[in-house]
């Protein structure tokens, strides 16, 4: 089972942005790690717990078989937890710039994108369902930006709900998600199949901080 864990944080200053989605994305790391393993791990403690593999991704130095991965983006922090590598990514829908796209897609994707060009919002939902099923195979190979995006590729079936994802590494599995129809949420693990728990917790204006 993969344990799915979010949060909201009101709005904030730029400058205060990055402190407030990192203690959020440690509050419910310790809160998936308490529900779903029985772990007591503090706030304060979790950053000696942490440590980081070649390419920058944090891991439990002393639990080698929990994984997890948080992502950010305006207004929202998700944590992904699991016995098996996975990968995170949510992101909000706004608009792009075109430029983007050539390090992003494969030509494929691109002229499947293409395709959406006469409804803006259909394009923008089409490229960062794209995004985010990138974004979590990177993160879950744990190699970081060092693999390109576009080294890899997905056709997508919108003709139904939840769309069918077909990836051209077929040694994975993909879960996508929309999350009050202004985010994207896409999971990236290895097959097979792996069962979804989600928890929305309570937005608070503040919580406890992290040193």
């Amino acid at each position: 089972m993969i344990s799915i864990h979010m949060i909201h944080y009101p709005p904030c200053q730029p400058r205060e942005k990055y402190a407030a989605e990192h203690r959020l994305g440690m509050y419910l790391l310790s809160q998936a790690l308490s529900s779903r393993f029985g772990l007591s791990i503090s706030l304060d403690a979790l950053p000696d717990a942490l440590e980081q593999n070649a390419y920058g991704k944090p891991r439990l130095k002393h639990y080698p078989n929990i994984h997890f991965n948080i992502s950010h983006c305006d207004g929202l922090v998700a944590c992904a937890l699991a016995e098996i590598p996975i990968g995170l990514d949510i992101e909000q829908i706004h608009p792009f710039k075109d430029s983007i796209l050539r390090k992003v897609l494969t030509p494929a994707e691109k002229d499947f994108l293409e395709t959406f060009r006469h409804d803006p919002a259909a394009y923008e939902q089409c490229f960062y369902r794209f995004w985010t099923l990138k974004e979590s195979r990177i993160k879950q190979s744990g190699l970081g930006l060092s693999m390109p995006l576009d080294s890899f590729s997905f056709e997508l079936d919108l003709s139904e709900e939840p769309v069918r994802i077909t990836s051209s590494e077929d040694r994975l599995w993909f879960y996508q998600e929309r999350i009050e129809k202004q985010y994207f949420l896409a999971l990236c693990s290895e097959l097979p199949r792996q069962e979804i728990s989600v928890t929305m917790h309570p937005s608070e204006s503040s919580m406890p901080s992290v040193h």
